[in-house]
């Protein structure tokens, strides 16, 4: 079978190039907006105030939940389109605040407001993508999406940059709002399930989907995962400071990246039978495995570790995959979107907590044994997630899952 033949059998899919084109565009505007945000705010305030500005946005990521929440119960057009008010009004807010060099508290709280109220398209897109494929066209879309997060991060931020210097401070936060309509308008016209407004589930629990023992387990691991990538991530430029090549760190993470779409690429150019063994706690073992050959490279040649960090990083976009496989397959039909709106809370969370412990770590350490603690982090959602998907094949289906069967059946 040619290496792109899955990928031709998606565009015969009805409606798959609008469908691509709202991913794209939400995966730029997720690249952009974070240095957007940060370089519009110190135009006038200097980097200390936009590092501020730029962490309560995030912080504001909490409410993703609840909005997928508000999407399972409502339909997305009646959540997501007045978000994308919001979020628009409060950016344009934002901009002449700091335009006008008014109050740092405006800014402060239409940052907030804009991350609060931003339309959840990549939940949205994922849904989007299981509802159009089954079987193995599953995997690749899945790996697809995958490989375009990749590139929106490693293309976005450079054209965010790009917009700020040639045109004005504002610009590129123009094009992320601008993306986002796009997307929004998008994904919504092409009237996915659970568009409309569904029925109160008299057995609804307050957890919502993380009432399911499964789910709770695949969400630790998460944390876990999430943690060692950022703990390789900041391991990498630690490493390139403390051998006088500062250059090195984007040499490495660079690497790390194109990896990644590569790995994503190949798990979905396979057939069914091979990608389905692509589970997440082997794409997590097999990361394991590459951090500590990291890990060693460190302790080498810069060459070496190059190499290593390429070989890594071809784990990373599987890796994704088998998590949105995994949790999309424990999720009830009702609560799809909060299911999956519950992936970034953890993947925020564990992204946290890696950050604080690489600065403990290289600083009494150093990078290579920051490295190993990645690779133990790693170990631990391997197990953590193994032993999740054990407890899905054990647990009981809750009772609105009853209509699951038959959604899924005609997907």
């Amino acid at each position: 079978m040619n290496f792109l033949t899955p990928y031709r059998r998606l565009f015969t899919l009805p409606k798959f190039l609008s469908s691509l084109v709202a991913a794209v565009a939400g995966k730029l505007m997720l690249g952009i907006s974070s240095v957007a945000l940060l370089l519009a705010t110190a135009d006038h305030r200097g980097f200390h105030q936009a590092a501020v500005v730029v962490s309560v946005s995030a912080l504001a990521g909490v409410t993703v939940p609840l909005r997928g929440r508000l999407m399972d119960r409502f339909g997305y057009a009646v959540v997501m389109l007045p978000s994308l008010v919001v979020y628009l009004g409060a950016l344009t807010v934002l901009v002449l605040n700091e335009r006008a060099q008014g109050p740092f508290a405006t800014t402060v709280a239409c940052a907030f407001v804009s991350s609060a109220a931003i339309p959840t398209i990549q939940v949205v897109t994922r849904l989007m993508w299981r509802a159009m494929t089954t079987g193995d066209l599953r995997t690749t879309v899945l790996s697809l999406d995958a490989v375009l997060t990749d590139v929106g991060f490693i293309v976005g931020p450079t054209i965010g940059a790009f917009l700020v210097v040639a045109v004005a401070p504002w610009a590129a936060l123009a094009a992320s709002a601008l993306l986002s309509t796009c997307a929004t308008v998008l994904l919504l016209s092409l009237k996915l399930p659970h568009q409309r407004k569904q029925p109160r589930s008299p057995d609804r629990h307050w957890l919502g989907p993380m009432r399911l023992r499964a789910l709770r387990r695949t969400m630790v691991a998460v944390v876990f995962f999430f943690l060692g990538i950022r703990a390789i991530e900041l391991s990498f430029p630690a490493w390139a400071l403390e051998h006088d090549s500062p250059l090195l760190s984007g040499v490495l993470l660079s690497c790390m990246s194109v990896g990644s779409v590569v790995g994503g690429l190949a798990l979905g150019a396979l057939p069914a039978r091979r990608s389905s063994l692509a589970t997440f706690p082997v794409t997590l073992t097999v990361l394991f495995a590459g951090t500590l050959l990291v890990a060693a490279a460190s302790f080498t040649w810069t060459a070496v570790l190059v190499v290593a960090a390429a070989l890594m990083g071809m784990a990373v976009g599987p890796s994704f995959v088998g998590l949105y496989t995994t949790v999309g397959e424990q999720s009830p039909a009702s609560m799809a979107a909060e299911t999956q709106s519950w992936i970034s809370s953890f993947v925020s969370l564990g992204g946290a907590l890696g950050a604080a412990l690489s600065g403990v770590v290289i600083q009494s350490l150093g990078p290579g044994a920051l490295l190993v603690a990645a690779a133990l982090s790693l170990a631990v959602a391997a197990v953590v997630a193994h032993v999740a998907v054990r407890t899905k094949a054990a647990e009981l289906p809750p009772v609105d899952d009853t209509r699951r069967v038959a959604t899924t059946a005609g997907r």
